[in-house]
């Protein structure tokens, strides 16, 4: 059976329904689980290495290199077990490259029908009928042995910049094809001049006042940009060019832990209907609810749907505005970021090379305390080019479009986890309006003495005790793990180092600051 790009998704899980591949809960969403991989299988993954395209990747222990000559025997091994196989194919477009993903798992069809677009992205200048078509070969339930291969491991991820082909076997979860999809247009944009970004963004009803966050998973990209004030131009994948901003998929995969109707309406109502997929959530056999409170099987339940299930979405057949405001989410778990920070250019480029959030217990295994996290543009396993490439588009685009950039902690106040609340949606919320529409920069700011940024000491209708601002042994030990991880970065301006990041640890954080506030 081959399915096509104008088929909906519900015609694809009622296929899998057939199969025994899942079931419906209460409100009629499809329910999956994706068996032993809850998450990306970051080991499994392999760029293949190609002369044409060895010295354009950043090679290291994401983009980790695959002979090209075992990655053609096992493309060709694995379209030709899928050749033999009941197989339902998918066609539409991500970002405005064509695309194709063939799969023997209809459910996963239904997921790429959710996630990509029926058309390509509106970038101007751009010629759609001369662009490949990138492929993607999949077969959750094989395993590299199956194929008649030899490797070091059963599962295997297989990106390959050059031929725009991805070969996936030994995971069934779904978000493999979606993020496979966006590393290839990440490799390719830039080859246009167009900025592509791990990040959401939002404008209002007329395109304007565009709105770009980044940030790395759990630190409220998808919560913040759904905006019952704003349309949603998109949640994870956005591309910026000269003219302007544009969504680079055609749907959301939201995290769905401790998913809340009352802070999150418009997330619940989207992923709780007919045609959407929830991904390892707990579901009661009997009554059909869905309990996404509970972590018995993950803490990254995912939930997709397509764009049009949300109630204020930006048309996707025109560009927004160029960016107005870029605001970095981070979830710092220490208690020693501020709720707000205003960058300057230099920091700008040294916050978005770090792209720092924390990991606390639960979000991966083996994590008990809270880690400091950095991935670079803040999607490292996604922008296969150096950082210092992405970083340079950063820095031209919002030049030219005039953009302000912020630091928005999502994460715990002063106490840091364990001792301390997190910062509320409501909190997170209003912040970001005030960026978006020009008013924190209105408020008076303190220079924080170890940061450097710029910190809002007041902001209508938030309380100071979520503007307070730490100081002591947190805030300094972690910004010395921010000179750490930029002490490793190559090919990066000093310039951005140097007056981008921390002031040495050894400043006084308590005196310093209450010398900066006296003197405003």
């Amino acid at each position: 059976m081959n399915f096509k790009g104008s088929v909906t998704s519900e015609a694809m899980i009622n296929e899998a329904l057939k199969l025994g591949q899942g079931s419906l809960n209460k409100a009629g969403a499809f329910v999956i689980e994706t068996g032993k991989y809850t998450g990306r299988a970051v080991d499994a993954r392999y760029v293949v290495d190609r002369p044409e395209t060895h010295s354009a990747i950043d090679w290291n222990k994401v983009n980790k290199p695959l002979d090209s000559v075992f990655a053609d025997s096992y493309f060709a091994a694995l379209q030709k077990r899928l050749s033999e196989k009941q197989t339902y194919t998918y066609r539409g477009f991500v970002g405005f490259f064509p695309i194709e993903v063939t799969t023997c798992s209809p459910w996963h069809a239904a997921f790429a029908a959710n996630m990509f677009r029926t058309s390509p992205s509106p970038v101007n200048g751009v010629d759609v009928k001369a662009l490949p078509t990138i492929k993607i070969w999949h077969d959750p339930a094989a395993k590299v042995s199956d194929l008649g291969l030899e490797f070091s491991a059963e599962t295997l991820i297989a990106l390959d910049p050059s031929k725009l082909q991805v070969a996936i076997v030994g995971t069934g979860y779904a978000g493999e094809i979606k993020k496979s999809a966006f590393t290839l247009c990440n490799f390719k944009t830039p080859e246009f001049g167009i900025f592509p970004m791990h990040s959401s963004a939002n404008c209002l009803e007329d395109g304007s006042q565009t709105s770009v966050m980044f940030g790395l998973s759990g630190t409220g990209k998808t919560t913040l940009s759904a905006d019952p004030k704003r349309a949603l131009i998109g949640d994870d994948e956005i591309l910026w060019s000269t003219s302007g901003v544009s969504n680079l998929e055609g749907g959301c995969y939201a995290k769905l832990i401790d998913l809340d109707p009352e802070k999150e309406p418009d997330i619940f109502q989207a992923v709780s209907r007919p045609g959407a997929i929830q991904e390892n959530v707990v579901m009661d056999p009997t009554t059909k609810e869905v309990d996404f409170y509970s972590r018995a099987k993950t803490e990254n339940t995912r939930g997709s749907y397509p764009l049009n299930f949300l109630k204020k979405v930006f048309k996707q057949d025109v560009e927004a505005a160029p960016a107005t405001s870029i605001v970095f989410l981070m979830a710092d778990a220490f208690g020693a970021m501020p709720a707000a920070a205003k960058l300057n250019h230099e920091q700008a480029q040294y916050y978005f090379l770090s792209g720092y959030t924390a990991k606390v217990a639960g979000t991966e295994l083996g994590v008990k305390e809270p880690q400091a996290a950095f991935s670079p543009c803040f999607g490292a396993p996604f922008m296969p080019r150096r950082p210092a490439e992405y970083a340079q588009l950063l820095k031209s685009m919002s030049e030219k479009s005039g953009a302000q950039v912020w630091l928005l902690n999502t994460g715990w106040m002063k106490g840091g986890y364990g001792k301390a609340k997190r910062f509320p949606i409501p909190v997170s919320r209003t912040l970001l309006t005030a960026i978006q529409t020009g008013e924190l920069d209105k408020q008076p700011r303190v220079k924080h003495p170890v940061f450097g940024f710029e910190v809002p000491t007041s902001c209508p209708g938030i309380g100071p005790e979520f503007l307070a601002v730490a100081d002591g042994a947190e805030v300094e030990a972690l910004a010395e793990k921010f000179l750490k991880n930029a002490a490793a970065w190559k090919d990066v301006d000093t310039k951005i180092i140097e007056m981008g990041g921390p002031r040495s640890s050894s400043v006084n954080s308590s005196a310093a600051l209450k010398t900066a506030a006296l003197s405003l």
